[in-house]
């Protein structure tokens, strides 16, 4: 009876250590990809800093007025923080504005016009509906982002609770 007993508490305190290890393993992980580097357009962030931004947990101080100001800035990452800082806000018509002016732009790179279409679908802004519709075809923009932020605009992908 005692051998039985003793061979079940080892196989509980071994069964507690591999989920211990286990735990500590995907914590490891979970750290390590929180401090690698991503790519968002121009810009390198720590993954961790961009799922934060996206959640709202960190937000950029600046008012709307300065985030339009710096897309007119000639700096490639000021005008993609300025995007990205918009486009976790909450809707502003002054922002959809802003955004479709920029899009009209014609200095602007490519990719950051297509920053900017994911910036409006995000906003859900109902002013550029007709103007992404226009986008449809054109070789200078992605079909994928314009797409979605038609589908966006429309409803038919919701934001994510905590943005509501």
């Amino acid at each position: 009876m005692k051998k039985n007993r003793n061979k079940q508490n080892s196989i509980e305190i071994n069964i507690i250590r591999v989920i211990g290890w286990i735990l500590i393993i995907c914590v490891l992980i979970v750290l390590v990809i929180s401090f690698t580097p991503y790519r968002v357009g121009p810009v390198q962030k720590l993954r961790g800093k961009v799922f934060l931004e996206y959640v709202g947990i960190i937000k950029d101080k600046r008012s709307n007025s300065e985030l339009i100001e710096a897309l007119k800035s000639r700096n490639e990452v000021e005008q993609m923080n300025a995007i990205t800082a918009m486009a976790y806000r909450s809707y502003s018509s002054q922002n959809a504005h802003a955004l479709l002016e920029y899009l009209n732009i014609e200095s602007v790179s490519n990719r950051m016009k297509n920053i900017a279409v994911w910036a409006l679908g995000e906003l859900h802004a109902l002013e550029a509906k007709d103007y992404l519709y226009s986008l449809r075809g054109n070789e200078n923009f992605s079909q994928y982002e314009v797409n979605k932020a038609i589908k966006k605009i429309e409803g038919k992908i919701s934001k994510p609770f905590w943005r509501k």
